[in-house]
């Protein structure tokens, strides 16, 4: 399969002529990979900050991530599936969290 060249790039428009071109050469990982980066750093960080609240992690990270993945939907890094299963995880960490009993 033939790449295209980076010199095809006109970097004088700024980032909407390079994002697509990143997409097109990692063939859409780059943008998968922040996404399961960002989704990754949030969760630790709600678990070591809630010492241990997973289900509250699981919220907030697929939260978080929902609204940086439409952005990066949005600009091009990633395509729809991308995005329809960033949808559907943040859905079920919803259904988790709103059914979820807490005894105080």
């Amino acid at each position: 399969m033939a790449w295209t060249s980076p010199t095809t790039v006109n970097a004088t428009e700024g980032l909407d002529s390079f994002l697509p071109y990143l997409t097109e050469v990692s063939n859409g990982w780059f943008g998968r990979m922040l996404m399961i980066a960002i989704f990754s750093i949030f969760f630790v960080g709600y678990l070591r900050s809630k010492d241990g609240d997973y289900v509250g992690g699981f919220a907030v990270a697929s939260y978080v991530t929902f609204v940086i993945s439409l952005i990066f939907w949005v600009i091009g890094l990633a395509n729809g599936m991308d995005f329809a299963i960033v949808i559907g995880i943040t859905a079920v960490s919803s259904v988790i969290l709103l059914t979820q009993r807490k005894d105080v």
